[in-house]
């Protein structure tokens, strides 16, 4: 079974209802989790990653829907950042993501990655809205994620864009604990 298939049938049974625990191994940087985190980073390296932004608004970390970012995001000149800039005097969601965005960029250059991730998933609460729309599976994959963070934090010069290419650069595989006792 090639890893695609596989991921098909996980879903289709998930969507019948049928309670099951997944694959026994997964590609780290292929979990959403994990590529909500690395989307963030993305976009705090380069402010002008329309995608990256995009993906990050959609998250969990701000749960902005489809209508949202199309009415702000929409016919507008310049970046998708400096339409949200323009938000940010109007209340609202888009006035909150607006001025945590600021602030994780005021740090994402100062903090190695492990430090970075580690407060804003675990001291400012992010990581229970992950969990809470992506599954406690998900779980896994941010403390792995985390995990990474510090080896590679202890092994090179700390900075988040080096973090963020040498992950995409690995082949982090997990293999997931089976033996969880959720019925699945």
């Amino acid at each position: 079974t090639t890893h695609a298939n596989l991921a098909a049938i996980l879903s289709a049974l998930k969507a019948r209802g049928i309670a099951v625990a997944g694959a026994d191994r997964i590609r780290l940087v292929e979990q959403i989790a994990v590529e909500d985190l690395m989307a963030l980073g993305d976009f705090l390296l380069l402010p002008e990653d329309d995608l990256a932004l995009a993906a990050v608004l959609k998250s969990p970390l701000f749960g902005i829907d489809d209508d949202e970012l199309f009415e702000f995001g929409y016919g507008r000149r310049g970046s998708l950042w400096q339409a949200l800039l323009k938000r940010e005097t109007t209340s609202g969601r888009l006035a909150a993501a607006a001025a945590q965005l600021k602030t994780w960029r005021s740090r994402a250059d100062f903090l190695p990655p492990y430090e970075f991730y580690a407060r804003l998933l675990d001291t400012e609460g992010m990581r229970p809205r992950m969990l809470a729309r992506l599954g406690i599976e998900a779980g896994e994959a941010i403390d792995e994620f985390l995990v990474l963070a510090i080896a590679y934090d202890e092994a090179h010069r700390p900075s988040l864009q080096g973090f963020l290419a040498w992950l995409r650069s690995g082949t982090s595989e997990i293999k997931r604990d089976m033996e969880q006792g959720r019925d699945e």
